[in-house]
């Protein structure tokens, strides 16, 4: 159910619900409880989107885009990185 403004207007709340399969062992989604970091930069990626990749090599958005792991943050998600 939506919640509407007194104009009707939808009011979109912002979710964490987004999920991506890139390849089989590639996915986007938003970690909420393993205390993981960063395979790059080391960052703590505890309640943010990550990149999952084979061999346990889990990346940041900011970084799977620098390392060419993905093409583009994808829209869903861009405000929230």
């Amino acid at each position: 159910k939506t919640e509407k403004t007194d104009e009707g207007v939808p009011i979109y709340k912002m979710s964490n619900n987004f999920r991506l399969r890139i390849t089989n062992h590639r996915k986007i989604f938003f970690n909420y409880t393993r205390d993981i970091s960063c395979f790059s930069c080391e960052r703590d990626l505890h309640d943010s989107y990550t990149v999952s990749g084979n061999r346990g090599k889990t990346r940041c958005v900011p970084c799977a885009v620098k390392y060419h792991i993905i093409d583009e943050v994808p829209e869903e998600i861009k405000e929230l990185v």
